[in-house]
């Protein structure tokens, strides 16, 4: 019950931002019913402190033993479509733990990596509400660790967790120098250190940078 006046009290704060081009959450997620799945998508100008104004927001829900109704929701229109059920657990948009959503992204600005302040703008952003689980990516293209370009994580369950992440793939120079003598090591003397790895707030001082932009 406690969770539900949470979502509410959000509702109710949110109801009156608006956003060129975008849609507010909010005005949009099913209080009252079962659905499967929520999916959302944040195309320019994304901020932390306004995750839920996006570009696009998608809602499953339960239709018949066979299909779900899948409704597709953007600024200017609605659209719904049956699709093949997915096997997916039926839960309650007021089962998510809003409290913990709503106080980690108010200190949000406290967070720091590295010994910097994370981004307060990002290019995109994508987003799902499965059962007891809200989880966000906000993507940075100017801001890299080392030369891998840097995204956030943002995953809230019984608590959130704020994690800035690098992909596993993205080709840093994880390698080291194996040589048997003095001379100069030849490019297949390098060995991979390790797997790729996901890089998150465990990583040793790499600079986090930011591109210039062009002039």
């Amino acid at each position: 019950m406690r969770r539900y006046y949470a979502l509410v009290l959000l509702f109710l704060l949110f109801l009156p931002l608006a956003s060129s081009g975008k849609v507010n959450l909010f005005n949009h997620l099913p209080n009252n019913e079962s659905v499967k799945l929520v999916t959302f998508e944040c195309h320019s100008n994304c901020t932390p402190e306004k995750w839920f104004m996006v570009d696009n927001l998608t809602i499953v829900k339960p239709y018949n033993k066979t299909h779900d109704l899948k409704i597709t929701i953007t600024e200017n229109e609605s659209e719904q479509e049956l699709i093949p059920a997915k096997n997916l657990t039926l839960f309650s948009i007021s089962d998510i733990n809003w409290s913990s959503v709503n106080e980690t992204i108010k200190n949000i600005t406290s967070y720091k990596f590295l010994g910097s302040t994370l981004p307060k703008q990002y290019s995109r952003m994508r987003g799902k509400i499965t059962r007891n689980r809200l989880r966000m990516e906000f993507h940075c293209d100017e801001c890299f660790l080392g030369e891998c370009p840097l995204f956030l994580d943002i995953t809230c369950e019984d608590n959130c967790k704020v994690e800035p992440k690098t992909f596993a793939d993205c080709g840093m120079d994880m390698r080291y120098t194996k040589t048997t003598t003095t001379t100069t090591p030849k490019p297949e003397d390098k060995e991979t250190c390790g797997p790729a790895l996901l890089i998150g707030l465990t990583l040793s001082p790499i600079i986090l940078r930011r591109k210039k932009r062009d002039s």
